[in-house]
C-alpha cells in the first residue's frame, strides 16, 4: 500500500476517534437524539445531490437506515453521554467486528477457523474484564448501551453485504434521509426539545454535529470506502483498530480519562482480537 494511502487511513481513524469527543460535547449540549438528528440533517443537506433511487435495493436501504439511525447511533450517543470514561465506550463498540462475524456464520452460513474463533472469544473476554472495573451505575449502563450499539452496527454490516452497486455518497445520503426524521421524532417524544432549545445554543457549539456529520461520516467513511476499492479488505480493515487508540488518546488528553491496568488488559485483548479477525476477512469487494 502506498504511503499516502496509509496516511489517509490514519487520518480516517483519527477523524473517527475524535468523533467520540465531538459526540460527548454535543450530546451534553443538545441531548443524544437531538444531536444525532442534527448530525444526519447536515449529511442530508450536503449529500442530497447524490441521492438516486436504486431499483431492487430500496427495501434493504430502508432497513439499513432504520437499524443505523434508530439502533446503532441512538444507543451509541446515549452511551457516550452517560459514560464518564470514554475510552471504555470506544473499546466496547469494537465488538461490532466479532459480532458481525458471528452473525455472518449464523445468517449467511459462513465458516470460521479456530484462530478467528479464539479471537472472537478474546474480544468478548476483554470487554467483560473492562465491565468488572469498579465504576458508577451510569458507567455500567453506558457500557451496556455501547455493546448493544455494537450489535446494531453488526446487524447493519450484514444488511450492507446484500446491497450492491450503490455509491457510497448515495448510500450515506439515504441513511441520513431515513435517520434524520426518525431521530427527530424520537427526540420530540423522549427529550422534548423546543425551538428555544436550538436558538439558545451558541452558534460555536454547533461545530459538534457538523464535525460528526462531515468529519466522521462524509470524510471518514467516504475515504475508507474509496480505499476499499483500491485494496483488499484484509489489508485495510486492520487499521480500523487505530480509531479506538485515537479515541483513547483524545479522551485522556481532553477529559483526563484514567486508564487502569484492568482497562488496559481488557482493551488490549479486545483490540488484538479485532485485529486478528480483520486480518482474516474476505477478499476485496466489488467497487
Amino acid at each position: 500500500m502506498p504511503l499516502h494511502h496509509v496516511l489517509i487511513l490514519i487520518a480516517c481513524n483519527a477523524a473517527w476517534g475524535f468523533n467520540y469527543i465531538a459526540g460527548k460535547i454535543g450530546t451534553d449540549v443538545f441531548s443524544p437524539l437531538l444531536f444525532s438528528c442534527i448530525r444526519f440533517t447536515v449529511v442530508v443537506l450536503l449529500l442530497f445531490p447524490f441521492i438516486r433511487w436504486v431499483p431492487g435495493q430500496m427495501q434493504r436501504i430502508l432497513l439499513l437506515g432504520l437499524v443505523m439511525g434508530g439502533g446503532h447511533y441512538t444507543l451509541m450517543f446515549y452511551a457516550i453521554q452517560m459514560g464518564h470514561v470514554l475510552s471504555t465506550i470506544a473499546i466496547a463498540t469494537q465488538l461490532m467486528v466479532p459480532m458481525s462475524t458471528l452473525l455472518a456464520v449464523v445468517i449467511l452460513g459462513e465458516r470460521i477457523q479456530w484462530v478467528r474463533s479464539l479471537a472472537i472469544a478474546m474480544c468478548f473476554i476483554g470487554v467483560v474484564i473492562i465491565g468488572f472495573e469498579p465504576v458508577g451505575t451510569n458507567d455500567s449502563v453506558a457500557l451496556t448501551l455501547a455493546v448493544l450499539a455494537a450489535f446494531g452496527m453488526a446487524v447493519a454490516t450484514i444488511i450492507m453485504r446484500g446491497i450492491k452497486n450503490v455509491g457510497v455518497f448515495n448510500l450515506q445520503a439515504w441513511i441520513a434521509l431515513i435517520s434524520a426524521p426518525l431521530l427527530g421524532s424520537l427526540a420530540l417524544l423522549i427529550e422534548q426539545p423546543t425551538l428555544h432549545t436550538l436558538t439558545s445554543v451558541p452558534i460555536k457549539d454547533y461545530w459538534t454535529p457538523l464535525y460528526s456529520g462531515v468529519g466522521a461520516t462524509i470524510f471518514g467513511h467516504g475515504l475508507m470506502y474509496w480505499l476499499l476499492t483500491k485494496h483488499a479488505v484484509n489489508l485495510v480493515t486492520p487499521f480500523m483498530t487505530l480509531s479506538t487508540l485515537f479515541a483513547v488518546g483524545f479522551s485522556i488528553w481532553i477529559y483526563g480519562d484514567v486508564i487502569t491496568p484492568r482497562i488496559i488488559f481488557g482493551g488490549l485483548l479486545t483490540l488484538v482480537g479485532v485485529f486478528i479477525i480483520s486480518r482474516r476477512q474476505s477478499p476485496k469487494p466489488q467497487s
